[in-house]
């Protein structure tokens, strides 16, 4: 019979520390509603490129805990653009967020580890032919950022970085930049 309860008690402490916490915090002695970084999704979509250059960048981040998040960027070239090389691009990443002051975490200032794979045409304006070349490559790289999020769950973040891809291709360029400025909702 011990045993059975002490089971029982178990799980239901552990399926109990498994919902993420809810609550109550202070800021500037005015009571905030709080729902913890336990399990949230956002939906971000970078504004710079869709604006500037009609480049379609959308971003899907998991955050675990209040101090790191993973996801994926898609990217979507439509037109031929001289001045971005990519046509078609997934990046996977990982990211660690520094300097949380405020109670529900996954903001503030990030560094973030990131891998690409990447479509696109390099124009080769050195070549006397003029031709363009196609290229698929993958990449490794680092940026660094910030992120901030209001109460209703609305995003602004900025930040930017580069790598270098693994020259799987002639065609393939040495390095690129990523960056932007995305806005998006938590939920």
């Amino acid at each position: 019979m011990k045993t059975i309860t002490f089971t029982i008690a178990l799980l239901f402490s552990l399926t109990v520390f498994s919902q993420g916490y809810k609550g109550a915090y202070r800021i500037n002695n005015v009571q905030q509603n709080y729902r913890g970084p336990s399990h949230l999704s956002e939906f971000k979509i970078d504004a710079a490129k869709l604006a500037i250059g009609g480049i379609v960048e959308a971003s899907y981040e998991f955050i675990g805990n209040d101090a790191s998040g993973y996801g994926v960027s898609l990217l979507v070239n439509p037109r031929e653009n001289d001045a971005y090389f990519e046509k078609f691009s997934i990046t996977p990443f990982y990211r660690m967020y520094f300097l949380n002051r405020q109670h529900y975490g996954a903001k503030g200032l990030f560094i973030e580890g990131f891998s690409k794979f990447s479509f696109g045409t390099d124009d080769d304006d050195y070549d006397s032919y003029n031709t363009d070349n196609d290229y698929f490559d993958t990449a490794l790289g680092l940026s660094i950022g910030k992120k901030w999020v209001n109460n209703n769950g609305f995003i602004l973040e900025i930040f930017a970085g580069g790598g270098r891809t693994l020259g799987l291709s002639e065609a393939s360029p040495g390095g690129f930049f990523r960056g932007g400025i995305f806005i998006g909702k938590r939920f």
